[in-house]
């Protein structure tokens, strides 16, 4: 099949970017050819690449950001059998009316489908939830013939190392390590720092010592995101912290960040992610809501337990470690729940990663249960049990 894909560009570290550039060599591999048209991370004309021995053509948008003004002519010029959305639905514009079989892959990250998502499926040929979650709702909805249809991980470079060697590497302290991995990009925060920070600070007062590398922005990238100033937020805490520009501070900052220009400039790749995983003792990522969670997947398959939220698709990713009740629910803009984190219980869990999984037989007893689960996601097996037949079938 021909296939036109939408998302990040496929070396974009994102949850719309990263699928794609290990999706579409496998489907290479299978007999398909793909094209992207990319919303975020290219821009200019038409470009030809390979990546990991596949041909792909890059499409740029026109005037509209998320391709509502030009995704026909792109899927007529690249002739698609099918045209699969790898972002959220609700920006687009009745793209069952364009003449083409629309594939959304999409999140559902509220308890409920928001009214905009299900206005923006309809008419579309099959839409393709990336969590149970999801599937749950959308054939509730009426969708029966919804698929489920997960991200991957790369077991070959998210895979448990040497946690001394991994600090050394990254340059971080060798000491208890709570960890997150997540984009500064909403307000209020869905990723939940402003809890985690609350809870540390808690922690930290009654006597203990450790660090919190935080790897995201110490403010949005850009103006028109929202998103949290970190700065501001650590100062009204009293918390030490510095960025790994400064390597004088790190010693004595309870509150790490990444180098903010190698952030900015996407200068993080699988490899040294991989690495930085390994660093954790845990993986803290209780967000108000996912509709995956890549984070918890790679943080698992590198043997390193989690701290989520047990709200949306973060239940059915969480194999090692803990899986949080919400303190209460909250209603976002769209009209769906999500889930906040208490503070009380995330000291709380940070206690227990402290405690049980410093010690041997706790740290064995988690970060199995935590890789064997993330093994089921191995790209080569997302492709072979989901993909090829969701594809044969549209052949069909």
């Amino acid at each position: 099949m021909r296939l036109l894909f939408t998302g990040a560009a496929p070396w974009v570290n994102s949850g719309y970017g990263k699928p794609l550039r290990y999706l579409i060599p496998l489907l290479h591999q299978a007999g398909h050819q793909s094209a992207i048209a990319t919303y975020y991370g290219y821009s200019g004309g038409v470009a030809n690449i390979t990546i990991q021995g596949a041909p792909i053509r890059l499409y740029p948008p026109f005037k509209a950001p998320y391709f509502n003004d030009c995704i026909e002519l792109h899927a007529a010029d690249w002739r698609a059998d099918a045209v699969i959305t790898l972002q959220d639905v609700w920006l687009l514009e009745n793209w069952a009316d364009k003449g083409f079989a629309w594939l959304p892959w999409l999140p559902i990250d509220c308890e409920q489908i928001t009214p905009p998502v299900m206005k923006a499926l309809e008419g579309c040929e099959k839409p393709l939830p990336m969590s149970k979650h999801g599937e749950g709702l959308l054939r509730a909805a009426g969708w029966e013939d919804a698929q489920y249809v997960p991200f991957g991980v790369d077991l070959d470079v998210y895979r448990p190392m040497d946690r001394q060697a991994a600090r050394k590497s990254a340059a971080l302290p060798d000491r208890f390590t709570v960890g997150m991995v997540a984009a500064n990009s909403a307000f209020p925060s869905r990723k939940s720092f402003p809890e985690v920070l609350l809870a540390w600070r808690d922690w930290l007062a009654l006597g203990n010592e450790g660090t919190l590398y935080i790897h995201t922005l110490l403010q949005p990238k850009y103006e028109q995101r929202r998103g949290l100033f970190f700065p501001a937020l650590l100062d009204s805490l009293g918390l030490e912290w510095a960025t790994m520009d400064d390597p004088d501070g790190t010693g004595e900052a309870s509150v790490l960040f990444p180098s903010q220009y190698r952030y900015w400039c996407g200068d993080f790749n699988d490899l040294t992610l991989a690495n930085l995983m390994n660093c954790f003792d845990v993986l803290f990522a209780p967000s108000q809501s996912e509709g995956f969670g890549i984070p918890i997947l790679e943080a698992q398959a590198c043997g390193v337990p989690v701290v989520t939220l047990n709200i949306t698709a973060m239940p059915e990713i969480t194999f090692g470690g803990l899986c949080l009740e919400p303190l209460q629910r909250t209603w976002e803009l769209q009209g769906g729940w999500r889930g906040l984190a208490g503070v009380d219980s995330l000291r709380e869990a940070i206690e227990w990663s402290a405690d049980v999984l410093c010690s041997p037989t706790g740290r064995l007893h988690y970060s199995e249960r935590a890789w064997v689960g993330a093994e089921r996601f191995g790209w080569q097996k997302v492709v072979d049990e989901y993909w090829i037949p969701i594809l044969e079938g549209v052949t069909a």
